[in-house]
């Protein structure tokens, strides 16, 4: 873990407010090269100058590291989001009125539309990630409710009745399809997501959503 990368990151953070989080293959085991995914909250949009000065920032300070850049989502709809973007994310506004879940690589349109923004940040906020500084409450809060929101995803996703543990975490793994990790949803670490889904669905049983026996999930659709 890089943790000179880490603070310079730290140290970009545009907002008054708001926390900061790197995430993606930094979080984890990171090559040498490997491009750095940043995360920059705050409770109000950036104005353009400010979104632009996040923006050279970032790549230069992926240019003093010497990382590559990856832009196939832009930097202006990935970089930086709101705490009303965020609870729309938990809340799975990203996936309204879906059916495919494929990641929709190699259509820049889709990849840059509000409704992928969303899909990326549940996943950020559900992946391995780095809270690098900010404001620390905000942060668990969103985490809570983006771990719910990847809980229901899943049950969405198996449908109703009696559910393994291990089947709900699979269907955010891999689509029927046998598409998996960036080309689906983008999950890959497996005991990571189960644990995320274990305080996920224990939100729900609190709502009494669903009902917990042991590792088995029982689920009515609603």
């Amino acid at each position: 873990m890089n943790t000179g990368l880490f603070t310079a990151a730290a140290a970009l953070h545009p907002a008054a407010d708001g926390y900061a989080l790197a995430y993606g293959s930094h979080a984890t085991r990171p090559r040498p090269a490997s491009d750095l995914d940043l995360l920059y909250t705050g409770s109000a949009p950036l104005p353009g100058d400010q979104l632009a000065r996040l923006i050279d920032g970032v790549k230069q300070l992926h240019t003093d590291h010497g990382l590559t850049l990856d832009e196939e989502v832009a930097f202006t709809s990935k970089l930086y989001a709101t705490t009303r973007e965020i609870e729309h994310a938990a809340h799975l506004s990203g996936f309204d009125d879906v059916t495919d879940y494929a990641t929709p690589i190699g259509d820049p349109q889709a990849l840059n539309s509000t409704r992928f923004k969303l899909r990326l940040l549940l996943n950020t906020l559900t992946t391995p990630h780095v809270f690098l500084t900010g404001d620390i409450h905000a942060y668990r809060r969103h985490t809570a409710a983006a771990e719910r929101g990847a809980a229901l995803l899943a049950l969405r996703i198996t449908g109703a009745g009696k559910i393994p543990l291990v089947r709900v975490a699979s269907a955010l793994l891999s689509s029927p399809e046998g598409l998996t990790d960036k080309h689906f949803l983008g999950y890959r670490h497996e005991t990571h997501l189960h644990a995320v889904l274990r305080r996920g669905l224990a939100h729900l049983a609190h709502e009494d959503l669903v009902r917990i026996d042991h590792d088995t999930i029982t689920w009515r659709a609603t």
